[in-house]
């Protein structure tokens, strides 16, 4: 049995490693295209008379799109029965950006958030309702803010994103399938039962589930535990309502980072609304793509999108500092943060066996 549980811990690590070593040979052939033909001396130079004021604000932008989901996961999570602080949410937060950002489509992210919060005794079907209802509010709130944005800044907008308009229509194709996916999830007893016996099945002809009537037995507990969940927040629409205006909150913490960055530079022409709306939409166009964090993608929209709002001397800088904040900082603090909370649950451990 010890022999089985390190060679799985072996095999975590390995694919935890490989997702790593991915991202930072993308993240190599990224910066390599995109600034080979720019002076690295021109560019540390242009970062030196940044407004150091305006960078901080970009990074606290960065870290309460952190906090506002922790936010949510308190709230959903006190409607489920499960008291927790805001400090022990901010935890799942930290977990799911960090494994969400070196993951293909954040694929990573939600299934570590479940798996740590398993690990606090939470019930596994509160917590998998938990993030199936955060993240389809989400996707409706970051599809909704994208074409809002798009509408009310159309004539700016459509002559800005032409070049990148398959990546769009795409990114709002997938994240409407995966809104419609998890609202039948949560809605429909029957699809519910369907996906969990035919993953159960699948299991079993694997090899990984040895009692298939025990399985079966167990996940039909879980199941109506998430029934019972997802009626009682079927109950409260004002605890909904909560969670939409956060996620709102949430996604212009992240999208702000831009502004932040462009008034750092000294630049004061364009309003709050129209760079974070541009923002809103460049996310759109790289979410879907199975890249971890969208690293390639996220940078080269960046340039396209951004052209005609930094001036040329000054892109690739903004790049830089944008996705420096939003992107390769916070995953470092995380990332940093995940290997603490594993160290210290490996010795809380060793002390109890």
């Amino acid at each position: 049995m010890d022999k089985d549980k390190l060679n799985l811990n072996n095999q975590k690590k390995s694919g935890h490693l490989g997702y790593i070593v991915f991202l930072l040979g993308l993240i190599a052939i990224t910066f390599h295209v995109l600034l080979k033909d720019i002076s690295i001396r021109g560019l540390f130079s242009i970062m030196k008379s940044l407004n150091p004021t305006m960078c901080i604000l970009g990074l606290l932008s960065a870290f309460g799109f952190i906090c506002c989901e922790a936010w949510v996961f308190k709230t959903l999570l006190s409607l489920l029965s499960n008291k927790l602080s805001f400090f022990q949410t901010i935890k799942y937060s930290i977990v799911g950006f960090y494994f969400s950002s070196i993951t293909p489509s954040a694929s990573g992210g939600q299934p570590m958030q479940i798996y740590y919060m398993n690990k606090d005794d939470i019930n596994i079907s509160h917590s998998s309702l938990t993030i199936l209802i955060t993240m389809v509010i989400y996707q409706i709130t970051m599809v909704s803010y994208a074409l809002v944005a798009f509408l009310m800044d159309f004539r700016f907008v459509a002559e800005v994103v032409q070049s990148i308009y398959p990546f769009i229509i795409f990114g709002f194709a997938a994240n409407l399938l995966v809104v419609s996916f998890v609202i039948m999830a949560i809605f429909s007893d029957k699809l519910v039962f369907k996906v969990v016996g035919f993953i159960v099945k699948l299991l079993y002809k694997l090899k990984f589930i040895k009692d298939m009537e025990k399985a079966k037995e167990y996940t039909n507990h879980q199941i109506d535990e998430y029934k019972q969940g997802a009626l009682l927040i079927r109950k409260n629409p004002k605890v909904i309502l909560k969670v939409f205006i956060t996620t709102f909150l949430q996604l212009t913490a992240m999208f702000s980072v831009t502004f932040f960055v462009y008034r750092a530079f000294g630049l004061n022409e364009l309003s709050f609304w129209r760079i974070v709306g541009l923002q809103s939409i460049a996310h759109i166009a790289v979410c879907a793509l199975p890249l971890p964090g969208a690293v390639g993608a996220s940078e080269g929209t960046f340039m396209v999108l951004f052209k005609s709002l930094f001036p040329t001397n000054l892109l690739s800088s903004a790049m830089l500092v944008s996705r420096g904040i939003s992107y390769y900082i916070m995953v470092l603090i995380s990332g940093l943060f995940v290997i603490s909370t594993h160290i210290k649950s490996t010795k809380r451990n060793s002390y109890t066996h």
